[in-house]
């Protein structure tokens, strides 16, 4: 818009001019006396004689100008179309090499060194295509070429240290991170982050406090993140102390500024607590407490608060953990430490009121234990101790310091895998998968609804020696005269009790029929033959199976063969024909438990 009123502006201004001429009339006379001759014009034909001389000498310069910048012209359009062709390579090779095209990347780094010589991105393009191709020696040249020129120094050690961390060279790692936080009081965030971790990772707690320092000056890591990790490493000097001669004036004050950065810090606030317990200031000791426990309850902060004053009783404790329930009432860390002390206190129903409804919704490893607690202080019941322990293996994990996978019983400062700093969280570890031929059985699963144990067959994987005093094993009453007829006539009580329950539940037409459906002599004698032929096979059979051991010392010990991982409906599994024998001679099995 500007521009539009000054050349209007313009336009008006020549126009007033030509005006105001063509009003004036007037003449120019020119004489040149060494050529005695001379002309008159008017003052507006001078005028544009005047301007368009000017014109002409502007031509003039340009014609003149040109035809003296010729050469250096055609030098730098050829050296322009060079330059757009080494940059169309440069960028080419770039995406050649982000998308993993070896062949392709060589070729375009190839030619954008030729046509662009010792450019920064050149060296880059090679550097990244040496790493793409697995060539460390020409990638780390590549590299170092950069520390020659200022304006790639930087890239430069930023790849040596990658490099460096490539080949396992922590040394020279940190010496590339050091000299990048050296060179300038703006720290690159790379080399900030790189040489903090290194010296945590090597527990270097006071220089890692220094770059702590300056990253949070340089604005390379938020106000929470600096009190947190601060306070972390506040925590960890303490703990290295703990234990020394003449340390607790030292280890007091580190912890104290770690609690004031980090008021949720569990370990800090436990290690505090102690020391203030120690020093009879009560007090304090407890409002630290509390205030970590608004922040996230841990059963850590429950027993250091419950054993602030030493010597106290069950009842003083109980009446101490009321003010710490009634914080967070609702939190399952409150209701099982309100548990523990009602356990300790001997106040049965209260604790059962709690851990009843947390074991019906989320039942876990230390509900169990409670329980068990709770049932041999209330009841004196050891078998439902033995429940509730038999249900705490297969029961949900409970929540552990978990760190890149490792499960630890006390809080670190820094990874045992990956050595970062603050690693470790209180939650629940990863499950292991569970394994197809171990499955994992509730005691609940072993009952009906009305309680009984049922009709139901157990096929351990492998039962031998003093296993099969725990496991039961189903068998045919016609398997075990075969396998051993020798203990054929004697039966434990319980397979006599089951045979007399079945025979006085059968019908009298049915003992009829059998009668009336006797084989003949022939049809015996022709079984009894096919049985002996099968002895010498059963008898290797049998002494490869497992051995059952005897309710009591009149059971003989019954060996019968390995189970299959599968039970079949049907007598005996497809592959093993059972005892030849006539199916019109041949007595329904009978099944009974060893148990």
């Amino acid at each position: 818009m500007i521009k539009t009123l000054i050349f209007f502006a313009v336009l008006l201004a020549i126009a007033f001019g030509g005006a105001w001429l063509a009003d004036r009339p007037g003449e120019i006379i020119i004489n040149w006396p060494w050529l005695d001759m001379g002309f008159e014009v008017s003052l507006l034909m001078g005028f544009l004689l005047i301007v368009a001389a000017m014109g002409v000498a502007v031509v003039l310069w340009i014609v003149i100008r040109g035809i003296w910048n010729s050469p250096r012209s055609v030098t730098g359009f050829f050296s322009s179309r060079r330059r757009d062709k080494g940059y169309k390579a440069l960028s080419t090779g770039m995406i050649a090499v982000g998308v993993g095209d070896l062949a392709l990347a060589r070729k375009q780094a190839a030619k954008a060194r030729k046509l662009l010589g010792q450019e920064p991105m050149t060296l880059m393009l090679e550097a990244q295509t040496a790493q793409l191709a697995g060539d460390p020696t020409k990638a780390r040249q590549s590299f170092e070429a950069m520390l020659d020129t200022d304006e790639t120094r930087a890239l430069g050690r930023r790849g040596l240290y990658i490099e460096a961390q490539r080949r396992g060279d922590m040394e020279e790692a940190m010496q590339m991170a050091k000299a990048a936080t050296d060179e300038s009081k703006k720290t690159p965030g790379w080399a900030g982050t790189a040489l903090f971790d290194m010296q945590t990772a090597s527990r270097d707690w006071q220089g890692a406090l220094v770059t702590l320092s300056q990253n949070h000056a340089n604005k390379h890591l938020s106000k929470d993140a600096f009190r947190r990790q601060r306070a972390v490493i506040l925590t960890a000097q303490a703990m290295e102390l703990d234990g020394q001669e003449n340390a607790d004036a030292s280890i007091r004050a580190l912890l104290g500024e770690a609690c004031k950065l980090a008021p949720g810090l569990v370990p800090a606030v436990v290690m505090h607590a102690d020391l203030l317990n120690d020093a009879k200031d009560y007090r304090k000791a407890s409002k630290l407490v509390e205030a970590a426990w608004r922040i996230e309850p841990h059963p850590e902060l429950a027993h250091a608060y419950a054993y602030i004053k030493d010597g106290d009783t069950a009842l003083d404790r109980l009446k101490r953990m009321r003010v710490l329930f009634g914080l967070m009432p609702d939190h399952i860390e409150s209701k099982l430490a309100m548990a523990r002390a009602f356990i300790d206190a001997r106040e049965w129903a209260e604790a059962r009121s709690l851990l009843e409804p947390m074991a019906e919704a989320h039942l876990t490893p230390r509900i169990c234990m409670l329980m068990a607690e709770l049932e041999e202080g209330d009841k004196n019941d050891f078998g439902l101790v033995r429940q509730w322990l038999a249900r705490a293996v297969g029961a949900h994990r409970d929540p552990a310091w978990t760190a890149d996978g490792q499960v630890s019983d006390v809080w670190q400062p820094i990874s045992p895998v990956t050595g970062k700093i603050d690693a470790y969280e209180w939650k629940v570890p990863v499950r292991e998968v569970a394994q197809v031929d171990q499955p994992v059985l509730d005691s609940r699963d072993l009952t009906d609804e009305d309680g009984s144990e049922g009709d139901m067959v157990l096929l351990p994987a492998e039962a031998s020696g003093a296993e099969d005093k725990a496991k039961g094993f189903v068998v045919a009453e016609d398997e075990i005269e075969e396998i051993h007829p020798e203990v054929s006539d004697e039966k434990p009580e319980e397979i006599v009790a089951e045979d007399a329950k079945e025979v006085s539940a059968a019908p009298a037409e049915k003992a009829e029929t059998e009668r009336k459906d006797k084989p003949s002599a022939e049809a015996i004698a022709s079984a009894a033959k096919a049985n002996e032929d099968s002895k010498p096979q059963k008898a290797a059979d049998a002494e490869e199976a497992p051995v059952a051991p005897a309710k009591d010392k009149a059971s003989a010990r019954i060996e019968i063969e390995k189970p299959k991982e599968v039970e079949f409906p049907m007598p005996f599994p497809p592959d093993d024909p059972g005892p030849k024998k006539d199916e019109a001679v041949r007595k329904a099995d009978k099944r009974f438990k060893l148990f």
